[in-house]
């Protein structure tokens, strides 16, 4: 059993939520019956830990994984900037 810090709180997880966690992640679009047979559990189990996972925050969503660079946007940046209070005039 291992402890993750979620959002703020500790979520267990064991190895067979860490399989279908990495599962997930290489396939978003897989059902259940087919997760459930490649990890080789029950189909009710996989989706009795899908439930869970995402009722704790471990799993957030299964949106689809976008390739900015496909859509003509090769580069991403994030910037962030300080300003002392009074100083915003200066910043140019």
């Amino acid at each position: 059993m291992y402890r993750v810090t979620i959002g703020g709180g500790i979520v267990a997880i064991d190895h067979l939520d860490g399989r279908l966690i990495v599962l997930l992640a290489r396939e978003p679009r897989i059902g259940v019956l087919e997760a459930s047979r490649r990890l080789g559990v029950a189909r009710g189990t996989v989706q009795a830990r899908l439930d869970r996972l995402q009722s704790n925050g471990a799993i957030r969503g299964f949106g689809p994984d976008v390739d900015p660079a496909a859509l003509g946007y090769p580069v991403t940046a994030f910037a962030t900037l300080e300003i002392k209070q009074g100083q915003g005039a200066d910043v140019r």
